[in-house]
């Protein structure tokens, strides 16, 4: 079985640098998750306006308008989501006699 490199494009989604001569970037656990967070709550803002927008100007674009209000719902369940798992990894570290 013959195994090929990984492109460039595959190669630049890791953190790692792609050749030897860049430099790796490191971003911590807070600053990644409040980017994330920063992400949905734009996201959010963005279905809030939208639905405005139609509720004032008439259901015109009313696709686009449920796509984001779509898009603004899947990433606060998978925001809700990931939170849960982080608790219920505290809870079970807690629970642990050492």
């Amino acid at each position: 079985m013959r195994i090929d490199s990984f492109s460039p494009e595959i190669a630049q989604n890791f953190n790692g640098p792609v050749s030897g001569t860049g430099k790796a970037t490191s971003n911590s656990f807070a600053d990644e998750l409040s980017a994330r967070i920063q992400q949905v709550n734009d996201l959010q803002n963005q279905s809030d306006l939208a639905m405005e927008e139609g509720a004032v100007n008439g259901a015109t674009k009313i696709h686009e308008t449920m796509i984001k209000i779509h898009e603004a719902d899947i990433s606060l369940r998978l925001l809700s989501s990931a939170r849960n798992k982080a608790l219920d990894a505290y809870h079970e570290i807690m629970r642990m006699q050492f």
